[in-house]
């Protein structure tokens, strides 16, 4: 496995190439939360870090950041209402509303009002919650007595047109609910009949309990990943099973479609990246993610032009791929945040999807972002490019199990906190730095 990098602007660029073509032909506790599940698939090694080593090292970046990082990313509102680890964090894809799921067995929607002009000294976002939705256990209602807790919910996905959301939960079941057809309650705590609903639709089919979801870029497929070490492909219109794949060994623990919809990609706990072709389900490549480590695969997404993947694994590392190699090329890597035992996505903020892109005061700046959460509470932010360290910060009192990027706004992203901070916190970019030392 190779470390190269790729030409200055390629990864991100909306006209690049698809994947068309490219690829080869070449295979538990039942109540599982999403951080309880990796509490026991973490790493077997005491530490990655050398304690004095490191102190140093980030006492040395502290200095060569030597910036106003509070001014840089603002948190702008601080949103409460799960009871327990926030398992997963979602903004709808026309940007007016984000979702959160817990351990806790609910979701909440807050919707998320943009000035038409943003402020700099007001972060440019106001946020509220104005819908609840409750998950329930099967056959008993939220009023009634019952001493079963409610199951989990381990992640969601909005449709593309915002008007349907799935959750992926714990009943080894995927949830279909349709919020927008609901009746908005004014308070996220409460647990009245009429701030709760019911999901319109049940997708059965998993054997144990369901990790993550994911739609087409169309909406009219679905797949999910579980800890019955499947993938499964679903008409999400027709509420179907179209097809199993099977390939890993452990948990399924992330997903994701290509632009074009063509492939699937897949990561496990078993270190290994899947693609699929989406119509017929041959497993087209087999990458493994760490060969050192055999680290646990945790994220995995194609970048805007499907050209490369990002992921994340338990080895505090994230990577750029081009997967059009044999055996896969790592282009870039992300390290010196801490994740050994948690699913923490990675985000890319792209200036190419920013309309202001080139406006000098666009928050992006000149060059494109990659975020991530780091189990010490901190959220780092390097260049994606030159993979300089742009902003360290304390942010949450516990690991950061969760961010999502606005979809039309992508200086303003949600961070989500795990058991000790169940809280999320929306985030305002002002301009970066300079990348010159």
């Amino acid at each position: 496995m190779s470390e190269a990098d790729p030409p200055n602007n390629v990864l991100l660029e909306n006209n690049a190439t698809t994947t068309d073509g490219v690829l080869q032909g070449s295979n538990h506790g039942e109540e599982s939360t999403r951080e309880e599940h990796q509490d026991t698939n973490q790493l077997t090694k005491e530490s990655l870090k050398n304690e004095p080593e490191d102190a140093e090292k980030e006492a040395e970046e502290d200095r060569k950041l030597g910036r106003n990082q509070e001014a840089y990313a603002r948190v702008t509102h601080t949103l409460k209402g799960h009871s327990r680890p926030i398992s997963s964090l979602s903004f709808a894809p026309d940007g007016t509303k984000l979702s959160s799921s817990s351990a806790d067995g609910v979701i909440l929607i807050w919707k998320v009002i943009l000035p038409e002009k943003p402020s700099s000294d007001r972060g440019g976002v106001v946020g509220h919650q104005v819908e609840f939705m409750s998950k329930l256990v099967d056959g008993a209602s939220e009023d009634e007595e019952n001493d079963r807790p409610r199951e989990g919910i381990n992640d969601l996905a909005w449709s593309p047109d915002s008007e349907y959301l799935v959750s992926g939960s714990d009943d080894h079941a995927i949830h279909v609910w349709a919020p927008s057809s609901q009746s908005l309650p004014s308070n996220p705590s409460s647990s009245s009949s009429s701030s709760t609903t019911r999901p319109i639709r049940k997708l059965l089919g998993h054997s144990h309990c369901v990790y993550c979801v994911k739609f087409n870029p169309i909406g009219t497929l679905l797949i999910s990943g579980s800890f019955d070490e499947t993938v499964k492909v679903w008409d999400f219109l027709a509420g179907k099973l179209l097809r199993t794949l099977p390939g890993h060994s452990e948990v399924v623990s992330c997903l994701d479609f290509s632009r074009d919809g063509s492939v699937i990609v897949s990561g496990s706990f078993d270190g290994l990246i899947r693609m699929w072709d989406t119509t017929s389900g041959q497993c087209l490549k087999t990458m493994v993610v760490a060969q050192e480590t055999n680290a646990p695969v945790t994220f995995i997404t194609f970048t805007p032009n499907s050209r490369y993947l990002i992921t994340c694994s338990l080895d505090s590392t994230v990577r750029i791929w081009d997967y059009r190699s044999k055996e896969g090329t790592v282009m870039k890597s992300y390290t010196g945040h801490t994740n050994i035992k948690y699913s923490i996505p990675a985000r890319v903020i792209s200036r190419v999807t920013t309309t202001n892109k080139l406006d000098p005061g666009n928050p992006i700046g000149d060059r494109d972002l990659v975020l991530m959460g780091s189990e010490d509470g901190s959220l780092w932010i390097w260049d994606l490019q030159s993979r300089e360290l742009v902003l360290r910060k304390a942010s949450h009192q516990d690991s950061i199990i969760g961010i999502s990027v606005h979809p039309t706004n992508p200086s303003i992203f949600a961070t989500a906190g795990l058991d000790k901070d169940p809280s999320i916190k929306l985030v305002s970019l002002s301009c970066p730095p300079s990348s010159k030392t």
